[in-house]
């Protein structure tokens, strides 16, 4: 009797579903790609760790093609569980050594007036773990 019962009990409290939000980033009406990086998520009665097979942000961009944007278009990151409180960072990669802080305000960063290809690499904390994200895209 006592194993039926947490055979019933367990699956209300355990997420089946055991990966981080994924983002919605968009601009204007556009929906961008995104590519997820490795991972550890922690969820109630249950845990999973998940390696990507990427040097890093460059290399994980090589996923999707650039998205065509104007400059100083909005980009908007929407996630469905939003992460703790100050903790989305988003940092533009044009190489290696060209690496940078982006601001980012009520889950929107401004695209460089520059044309070139840019990516992006947005990362965020949950009480679950934290987890990185990749976008480029190809200001015109």
């Amino acid at each position: 009797m006592i194993i039926i019962g947490l055979v019933v009990f367990i699956p209300f409290f355990s997420d089946p579903d055991l990966e981080p939000p994924i983002p919605t980033v968009t601009v204007g009406h556009t929906e961008i790609p995104t590519t997820q990086g490795s991972y550890c998520w922690d969820e109630f009665l249950s845990a999973q760790c998940v390696d990507k097979a990427y040097t890093g942000p460059l290399d994980m961009a090589k996923e999707h093609k650039p998205t065509l944007v104007s400059p100083n278009e909005e980009i908007n990151i929407i996630f469905e569980k939003e992460p703790i409180l100050g903790t989305l960072e988003v940092e533009q990669w044009i190489d290696k050594d060209n690496v940078e802080q982006v601001e980012i305000k009520n889950n929107t960063m401004v695209v460089p007036a520059e044309k070139g290809i840019y990516v992006y690499h947005v990362f965020a904390n949950w009480e679950q773990g934290n987890v990185g994200y990749t976008f480029s895209i190809e200001v015109k």
